[in-house]
Order: C-alpha cells, then sequence, then structure tokens
C-alpha cells in the first residue's frame, strides 16, 4: 500500500521537497487533534468549577487547535494538490517533447489508443488518485499517533487495547491490498482492451454499412468484441467486490469494536475507581475519534493497489525511443546525399533494403520507381531520418544524418507526401508554421506560388479559414496545394517528394503539377515516382526491387537495357493510350 508513497517520489522530480512539506502539514493539522484532546479533557475536568481564567484557557487551546487544523489543511493541500497537478504537467510536457523526438517506427508499434488513454484518462485519473490517496495515508498515520499517544497519557491499558486493534485495522488494511492487486491490474488491461475495440468499432462503422451483405457472423464478431470486453470490466469489477467485501466488513467491524471497547473499557475501569470522571469522558470521546477517522483509510487500499499500476502504464508510455542529436548545427558547402552500404530492417528480421550505394548530388532531381513494396517510401524516411539505418550510412555533405542536430537536419528538407495532414486551425497559420516569423505577405505569395491563392479568396473568411480536422473541409486537390505553399514557405535545399498527383482528381492535377514545378526549381528532388513525364524529366532514375537498387542511370540509358524499368515504361505508356470504344 505504501507503493504509492514510493511511485510518488519517484515520479516528484523537483517537486519531492513540496511533497515532503505536505506530508509535515498534515502532521501540523492533526497537532490540532491532541489539542482538542487537551481542551476536551480540561472541559471536562474544570465541568463544575468554571471560572474567567479557565474559559480563557479553553478558549486559547480551542483556537490555536482551530489555527493550527486551518494552516495544515491549506498547507498541505497547497503543496500536495499543487505537486501533483506539476508533477503531471511535467509529465505531459515530456511525453510530448518525446513524441516530437521519437522514431516512426514507435507509431506503427504503439496504438495510438494507449497514448490518447495515457495522456488524458489515466493521467489525470492518477493525479487525483495519488493526492487523495497521498493525503489518506499520512492522514490516517497522523490520526493514529496522536490520538493513541493522547490515550496512553491517559490510561497505558486503554492505549495498549486501542494499540492492538489499530495494528489488526492496519493488517486487514494490508489484505485488502494485496487481494485486489491482481484484479484491479486485470481491470487495467480490460479497460485498455475495451477502449481499443470501441474505438475500432466506431472507426470501422463507415465499413459496415458499404458492405450490407457482409457476413452477419463477420458483423456480429466486430460488435461482440467491444460487448465481450466490457462484460470483463464488469466481471471484474464484480468479483473485486466479492474478494475484498469480507475484509471490508472485518475492518469496518474492528473500528467498531475498537471504539465499543475503549468506551466498555474505559467505563470498567471508572467502575473500578481506577480513572476518575473527566479523564472517562475524554477516553471514551477520543476512541470515537481515533476509529473514526482510520475509516477512511479503507478507501486506500483500492487506490493503492490501482494506482501503482497506473503509473507503471505511464511510466511505460514514457520510455519513448528518441532519435540522438548529433554535435553538427550547420552545414557548408555542398549538400550531396549519398547512400553507403545501407541496409533496413523495421523489425530487426526481414530486411526492406539491402545493400544501397548511389549518390544523389545537389540541385539533382531524382527519381526513384519500383513496384509495391520495394522499399522507396523507405528511402525517403531515412533521408528525413524518421528511421536510422540497420547497416550502412546516409551521408549529407559528407557527414553521417547521425551527426547533425535533429532540428538542423530537418531544415534542410522539405517533405510532400500523398497524405497530407492539415491541422485543426486556419489555413494561415497551417502555412505559416513552415516559418513561424513569415508575414502576412510571405504567406500569400506562397500561396499564389502553390496555385491555391485563389481558392482560399472564395471562402468568406479567406487566410482566416478554419480547414476542419485534419483538413476536412477541403478537397484532397486542395490540401495538397496547402501543404506546397508550406514547403514552398520554408524555401528547403532538399524536396522529398512522394508523387502528389497519384491520388487527386484530373481537375486538379494540373494546378498541382504546376505547383511542384515552382517548389522544386533549383532545387535537390528526390521523388517517388508514378509519372511518365516526372520519371523522364529526372536527371537520374533508381529503380528498386526487393529492397535492391537493380537499375541506374538516366530515361535515355535506362530504356535501351532490358528490365524492370523497360517493363515500367511500355506499362504506363499503354496506360495512358487506351480507350473505351461503345
Amino acid at each position: 500500500m505504501f507503493d504509492i508513497i514510493k511511485k510518488s517520489y519517484e515520479m516528484a522530480g523537483s517537486y519531492k521537497k513540496f511533497l515532503r512539506i505536505g506530508a509535515l502539514f498534515i502532521f501540523i493539522q492533526h497537532i490540532s487533534v491532541l489539542m482538542q484532546f487537551v481542551a476536551m479533557y480540561l472541559g471536562f475536568l474544570w465541568l463544575g468549577e468554571l471560572d474567567k481564567n479557565r474559559v480563557v484557557i479553553l478558549f486559547l487551546i480551542v483556537t490555536a487547535s482551530l489555527l493550527l487544523n486551518c494552516a495544515g489543511g491549506y498547507g498541505q493541500y497547497r503543496s500536495i494538490s499543487g505537486s501533483f497537478l506539476g508533477i503531471f504537467r511535467k509529465y505531459r510536457e515530456d511525453v510530448g517533447e518525446k513524441l516530437k523526438n521519437a522514431p516512426m517506427g514507435y507509431f506503427t508499434q504503439t496504438a495510438l489508443s494507449h497514448i490518447l488513454d495515457a495522456l488524458t484518462l489515466v493521467v489525470k485519473t492518477v493525479e487525483q488518485m495519488l493526492g487523495i490517496a497521498y493525503m489518506f495515508i499520512f492522514t490516517g498515520i497522523a490520526v493514529c499517533i496522536f490520538l493513541l499517544l493522547g490515550l496512553f497519557g491517559m490510561h497505558v491499558i486503554i492505549g495498549l487495547f486501542a494499540l492492538g486493534i489499530v495494528a489488526l485495522a492496519w493488517i486487514c488494511l494490508f489484505f485488502m491490498y494485496f487481494l485486489s492487486r491482481k484484479e484491479v491490474h486485470l481491470l487495467h488491461d480490460r479497460s485498455i482492451a475495451y477502449s481499443e475495440a470501441l474505438v475500432d468499432g466506431i472507426r470501422g462503422i463507415p465499413v459496415l454499412r458499404s458492405f450490407p451483405k457482409m457476413d452477419p457472423e463477420v458483423k456480429e464478431e466486430i460488435h461482440e468484441r467491444v460487448n465481450k470486453t466490457s462484460q470483463e470490466i464488469v466481471d471484474n469489477q464484480v468479483k473485486l467486490e466479492f474478494k475484498v467485501i469480507i475484509f471490508f466488513r472485518l475492518y469496518g467491524t474492528l473500528l467498531y469494536l475498537g471504539s465499543l471497547g475503549v468506551t466498555l473499557l474505559t467505563y470498567y475501569l471508572y467502575l473500578q475507581g481506577q480513572v476518575e470522571l473527566p479523564k472517562a469522558l475524554t477516553l471514551c470521546a477520543a476512541g470515537f475519534m481515533l476509529f473514526g477517522g482510520m475509516k477512511q483509510l479503507e478507501n486506500v487500499t483500492i487506490l493503492g493497489a490501482k494506482t501503482p499500476h497506473e503509473m507503471d502504464y505511464l511510466n511505460t508510455i514514457a520510455d519513448i525511443p528518441q532519435i540522438k542529436d548529433g554535435p553538427i548545427q550547420d552545414q557548408e558547402g555542398d549538400i550531396d546525399l549519398e547512400f553507403s552500404h545501407l541496409s533496413f530492417s523495421y523489425d530487426g528480421d526481414r530486411e526492406i533494403l539491402k545493400g544501397l550505394n548511389f549518390k544523389i548530388p545537389a540541385k539533382k532531381k531524382v527519381a526513384i520507381i519500383g513496384p509495391s513494396g520495394a522499399g522507396k517510401t523507405t528511402v525517403i524516411h531515412l533521408i528525413a531520418r524518421f528511421y536510422d539505418p540497420t547497416k550502412g550510412a546516409i551521408r549529407l555533405g559528407g557527414h553521417d544524418l547521425r551527426e547533425y542536430e535533429v532540428k538542423t537536419l530537418l531544415s534542410y528538407y522539405s517533405l510532400v507526401f500523398q497524405e497530407v495532414y492539415l491541422f485543426h486551425d486556419t489555413i494561415i497559420n497551417n502555412i505559416r508554421m513552415a516559418k513561424p516569423d513569415a508575414t502576412d505577405e510571405e504567406v500569400i505569395m506562397a500561396a499564389k506560388r502553390a496555385r491555391c491563392h485563389e481558392f482560399i479568396m472564395e471562402f468568406p473568411d479567406q487566410y482566416q479559414t478554419n480547414v476542419g480536422e485534419e483538413g476536412s473541409r477541403l478537397s484532397g486537390g486542395e490540401r495538397q496545394r496547402i501543404s506546397i505553399a508550406r514547403a514552398l514557405l520554408k524555401d528547403a535545399p532538399i524536396i522529398l517528394l512522394d508523387e502528389a498527383t497519384s491520388s487527386v482528381d484530373p481537375e486538379n492535377e494540373g494546378e498541382i503539377l504546376k505547383a511542384i514545378d515552382e517548389l522544386t526549381r533549383d532545387k535537390t528532388v528526390i521523388s517517388i515516382a508514378h509519372r511518365l513525364s516526372t520519371v523522364r524529366d529526372a536527371d537520374d532514375i533508381l529503380v528498386l526491387d526487393h529492397g535492391k537498387l537493380v537499375q541506374q542511370g538516366n530515361h535515355e540509358k535506362l530504356i535501351k537495357e532490358e528490365g524492370l524499368y523497360k517493363n515500367f515504361i511500355k506499362a504506363r505508356e499503354e496506360a495512358q493510350n487506351w480507350d473505351l470504344r461503345i
């Protein structure tokens, strides 16, 4: 159960001292309980002999107790609640920074629902539970210490009896903690499974609707996964209740018997003449204060079992691999790119790229072609350092990419891919993110060069138009041109291009091609090519097959060779010349 305290300190960092101060304030607050105990005894003792001086003494004790209680309460909430808010604010910030520098492989191996759950639901729950549990535990300890001291001060036999009940109650708490720990861990895992099933089910609704004749058993299986995981959560909670209910009742009974026992034992000692009436009344009241104060500790058992597991989960999510910075912060001279004996594997097993060797001189246009799965997109991702090579190296200006500071390296690239992501923000802000200090005039000029100024001006709010979630208010071609405007504003020397027209309608294709011409002028261009014109105009063509470089050269050279390139050109020419006769 004290795992909460240990793990709180592990996560606290610079907030450790504030947590310690908070615990100290809890003890200060509960000194007031001991003072109430003293005031109660004196009040009973002087009950028939009260005078002005004694009333003043009682008033001062009660006032001091009240001030200590208020000061301690304020101090503990400020220190503890403020600390946990700060701890988890820093956690969110740290995870956010780590996500920025995570290799792309992390996002393919880690479910998005896990990251979202950690940064929203789990972190908020832990933030609240830790503060409550931390205060409950120290409050319970403080109540036990100060009231037991008071009881022992009044009568050793009563003190020993209360101490025995307190010890049994704590043993019962630990039994509840150990019994609930396994079920609570399972509850967390099943909650994650339910979240995954729910997200999958919601996202799959359009697919299910588009296939009305789909096998009903398949549909039922998809829905059943949500129902099953939901039922597993219910079953787990019921099982948890049945497991701990006996000890919950036993704990409550012990506290009740403790209060009753102190009262009966005090009554017996009073009848035997061993305790005078003022002490007897005070001891009875103190017994109820002690065991009533311990009642809230039963809530800590579930929190104590659940919270450490949730914290371990947060630590797992925060353990994000990082692309390490190198020392180079600037590159002078030409920025040629060179692949040297490069091999790459996503999983450490199957190689996607095998022994690539080629050079891309500055300001040359290079087209990469090959069948699906040949490794074309992987080449682009490695250049952008979304991943690091398994073997060999990529050199920029003679230096391994890993020797560059990541921020410096990415400043040399503008990336335009088929799948365009726009943020839920205005058009002008989506373009300006490429150059945050750009003026409105610079943004508008980039938009004009990208052939998107005209359609932007047709919106009522023009450049202040919000594009919607993921750019949903724009067509695919419009989103693509916005992304090109963004790349134009960045004005990087190297353009990484996944043929942007392959998934847009012919109406937009012409405008996008003009925008790409603007973007690639006097730049190094590395393009995954699908269009004949792009391939033919390239200074160098890289032909990949099964991760190997099987051909290299310009169009005139490669078209004379038997092989994959010639077959590619033939297939494209046949596709362009087909017609439909009715």
